[in-house]
């Protein structure tokens, strides 16, 4: 247990590790909580069902504390290349409660998508390919297409 009475735990699946998890999760007792990425607080499980134990990693409070400061932690970006002026950028966060897939618009906004899951599913046809990158250069990328600063954070 931790300072605060809390045993911290990060899902790792095996494209993650604890420093970049998929989502946190904390018990005391029976009780369990997760971080919401949808507005970074705790909630009750209530009828989220936690991961299997397997992926569940325990981290220290210093590591949640390191979390929680950089929230870009959690966010996966991918880029898809169309054409040699048009550029999209992508990102999901993995919350517990719901999977956020969005794509940067041109109307200077994040607009919820299914394009991610559709694109990595594809089957053996024409399909345009996400790359992955990080959040600095999808905010590198969103900069000089669309002329926005700061679109990354969260």
């Amino acid at each position: 247990m931790t300072a605060d009475d809390y045993e911290y735990l990060a899902s790792v699946f095996r494209r993650e590790s604890a420093d970049r998890p998929a989502a946190l999760w904390r018990r005391r007792g029976d009780d369990m909580e997760y971080l919401s990425l949808v507005d970074w607080t705790w909630h009750p499980a209530g009828n989220v069902i936690p991961p299997h134990p397997d992926v569940l990693v325990p981290i220290g409070a210093e590591q949640v504390s390191a979390l929680l400061a950089d929230h870009q932690r959690f966010a996966r970006y991918w880029v898809l290349r169309e054409g040699p002026e048009e550029v999209r950028v992508y990102r999901q966060l993995s919350s517990p409660e719901r999977l956020i897939e969005e794509v940067f618009g041109g109307d200077g906004e994040w607009i919820a998508t299914h394009d991610i899951r559709d694109l990595q599913i594809g089957g053996p046809h024409d399909v345009r390919d996400l790359q992955p990158i990080d959040a600095a250069t999808a905010e590198q990328l969103i900069q000089q297409t669309r002329g926005i600063s700061g679109a990354t954070q969260l």
